[in-house]
Order: structure tokens, then C-alpha cells, then sequence
């Protein structure tokens, strides 16, 4: 399937009242409003595709973005492919659904994720903790730098309410992660969140987004999924 014919088929996947929702979460145009679904069944369709991939990703079109994200060879995909990703993932679906995603997978993912989250780009910061967030569940614990990580943590603690609602969101999701996942440093995680208390919420407050950290820590502490690590 060529460019041409990828994004006729995106546009007739469009759907007007996703594309609503997605502009009033911080999307923009140009975009079809594809429900992600779709995206991933197109892909699968696809298959892996890297010059398809480049050529959606350039686009500007934030469905086509998403595809290409889908589509991109991991073994083409270098640090400087996914500097210039994340540079143009403008919202948080590209950016923590989408690049930081790809990103998780690669073999610096995480010296990645410690220059992200220092970015000056919101966007860009959100994906540095959502690699992070995908490394907490997925590596070996006795793997991990667990001093490098708490002192990122405190770092990130002393900074969370001074940053953009997305980015505290994200920082704290990074905490709820790092607690749930890292067994050695849960109660650490704990008094941390407790510390923090309560972030601004990214959208009109619910029952879904009123907890802190805390409450998501002891809340799941003892649910987490076991993976294979």
C-alpha cells in the first residue's frame, strides 16, 4: 500500500465525533479523527513498512503519525529518527501513546528517557516518563539502578507542581510505576507520593482522577500483573 492509497484509507475510517475528542484533548488538524482500533488493525493489514512509515510520519497528520509509529521497522529506528519523532509528537497521544511507546524498545531507552524528561517540551518531558513507566514494568528489578532511579524520583518530586498539568500527570504516573513495579523501593515511592499529595488534574475532575499517587500505590500495590521479565 502506497502513501496515497494509506491515507485514502485512513480517511474513510474518520469518524467525526473521535475527531471532537481528540481536538479537544490537545490534538489539531490536519487528522481524520481514526479511531485507534482502526489504526492498529490498518497496520497489522500493512505490515512493517519504514519508508511508509517516514513518509505518514511527515506528514503532519496526527492519524498517519500514529500508523507510522506502528509501521516503522525497530530495527531502522535509531536515537536521531526518534529525536525527530518526538520533536513533532505534539500532544499526548503521540508523544506517551505513540513515540514514547517505540522508544521504550529501543536499546538506549533509557538514557532516552533521562534527556526527555529534562526537555523544556512538555511533550517531550511526558515521553521521557513514559518510557520510564514501560521500563518499571518490564525489566528485572535486579537489573535495574534503583539509587539513580530514586534520586530521579526525588528530583522529579520537588519539580511536579511547578510544571504544566500533562507533565504532572505523567511525573505522576512515573511515581504510581515505580512503586508498583519496583519492589525494593515501594515504601520509598510512598512517602514520596504522600509528600506530593494531590496533582492538577488533564481533565475535569472525576472519580478517576481525584486520587494521588498514594491512593493509586496502596490501591494496587497488590494487583499488579506478573510479566515476564
Amino acid at each position: 500500500m502506497n502513501m496515497k492509497e494509506t491515507m485514502l484509507c485512513l480517511s474513510e475510517k474518520g469518524n467525526d465525533s473521535f475527531k471532537k475528542v481528540y481536538l479537544s484533548h490537545g490534538a489539531r488538524e490536519p487528522l481524520f479523527g481514526v479511531k485507534m482500533g482502526d489504526i492498529r488493525a490498518l497496520a497489522k493489514k500493512i505490515g512493517i513498512d519504514h519508508p511508509l512509515a517516514l513518509e505518514l510520519y511527515a506528514s503532519g497528520n496526527s492519524d498517519a503519525m500514529m500508523l507510522a509509529i506502528l509501521l516503522a521497522d525497530p530495527q531502522q529506528v535509531d536515537e536521531m529518527l526518534l529525536e525527530e519523532w518526538v520533536a513533532l509528537a505534539y500532544w499526548d497521544m503521540l508523544s506517551e501513546r505513540g513515540v514514547a511507546e517505540l522508544a521504550s524498545s529501543n536499546v538506549n531507552a533509557w538514557q532516552l528517557a533521562e534527556k526527555w524528561i529534562q526537555s523544556k517540551d512538555e511533550m517531550t518531558a511526558c515521553a521521557g516518563y513514559t518510557i520510564y513507566m514501560t521500563l518499571f514494568t518490564k525489566t528485572d528489578n535486579r537489573l535495574m539502578d534503583v539509587e539513580k532511579i530514586k534520586t530521579m524520583l526525588i528530583s522529579m518530586s520537588n519539580r511536579i507542581h511547578h510544571e504544566l498539568p500533562h507533565l504532572q500527570y505523567a511525573m505522576n504516573n512515573c511515581l504510581i510505576m515505580a512503586g508498583i513495579h519496583i519492589d525494593p523501593i515501594y515504601e520509598f515511592c510512598l512517602e514520596l507520593a504522600d509528600s506530593i499529595g494531590y496533582v492538577k488534574p488533564t481533565v475535569a475532575i472525576n472519580n478517576c482522577n481525584i486520587q494521588s499517587a498514594s491512593d493509586y500505590l496502596v490501591r494496587y500495590r497488590g494487583k499488579k500483573k506478573v510479566q515476564s521479565k
